[in-house]
């Protein structure tokens, strides 16, 4: 086994990582889905929420442990210049407030905006997000994998490659509504094909943040967060939770401006030579 994660870092951590994670994410929510609730063994869940996270120190654990404390001390990485704070915190908000708008005009709906219920909804969304997959995964997903990627590939090519690999790691969610593919919609192939674009989407985007706050995985828990907590956020605000082809259409014109986005920033960061900094 150690000879093998040696030679073959990255497929060690995706099997590791899918393993964990598989194992005891599917299981939870079987326990749920049978009980109409969450039980005290259905927490088996919050340890392959971790999966990305356990990967990643098993496997740079056997290849440096002296880069194993490097790649944790990013997690502590917040001396972040205030532009990218910005970013991080409108960004994926702003996204997805844009699309809604968009969708809106295209679909001819009315809106409705509750301000109340949208600023009062944004910290409670926040703290539901930031447990499970944000501080579960990034160290992962950024902290391992995109640097070991990023010494081989451009900057878009090793986004895809992790935004595929994200992908991936949530089939086990596809079997929960609302875990993984929003719950307004079916699980199918169109919806698998849309959830995929979304993490490659949302992965591109990722990749110009961790460049620009030179490997932060702390930042990368962030984005994370307010990117799951945006659709939540957004739906308070314009107290819309019911217009499915709204909703819809909401989703996919996100992950196109985020996509969108992300190929603009990352092309100006590749000029700028962003990726040496690592």
């Amino acid at each position: 086994m150690v000879t093998f994660i040696r030679k073959y870092p990255i497929w060690a951590f995706l099997i590791i990582n899918y393993a964990v994670s598989w194992g005891f994410l599917y299981p939870s929510y079987r326990i749920i889905q049978e009980n109409d609730g969450i039980t005290p063994l259905a927490l088996i869940g919050l340890i392959g929420a971790y999966g990305p996270t356990i990967a990643a120190i098993i496997v740079q654990g056997v290849l440096d442990k002296k880069k194993l404390k490097t790649m944790l001390g990013r997690l502590l990485r917040v001396r972040v210049s205030c532009r990218i704070y910005l970013f991080v915190i409108i960004a994926p908000i702003l996204f997805y407030v844009v699309a809604y708008l968009l969708g809106t005009m295209v679909l001819d709906g009315n809106l409705h905006i509750s301000w109340m219920a949208g600023l009062s909804g944004i910290p409670i969304w926040f703290l539901a997000a930031l447990p499970f997959g944000p501080m579960g995964e990034e160290l992962g997903w950024r902290g391992f994998m995109l640097p070991r990627l990023l010494d081989k590939f451009s900057i878009l090519k090793a986004s895809f490659f992790v935004g595929l690999a994200w992908g991936v790691w949530h089939l086990a969610s596809f079997s929960f509504p609302g875990a993984a593919i929003p719950e307004f919609l079916s699980v199918n192939v169109w919806t698998i094909f849309l959830y995929f674009a979304n993490t490659i989407a949302l992965s591109i985007v990722f990749s110009y943040v961790y460049l620009k706050s030179r490997g932060s995985v702390f930042m990368a828990i962030l984005l994370h967060t307010f990117f799951n907590a945006a659709s939540n956020i957004t739906f308070d605000f314009f107290a819309e939770t019911q217009n499915v082809a709204l909703l819809t259409t909401t989703y996919i014109l996100n992950l196109v401006l985020a996509g969108t986005v992300g190929v603009l920033l990352v092309k100006k960061a590749e000029k700028r030579g962003l990726k040496k900094i690592i």
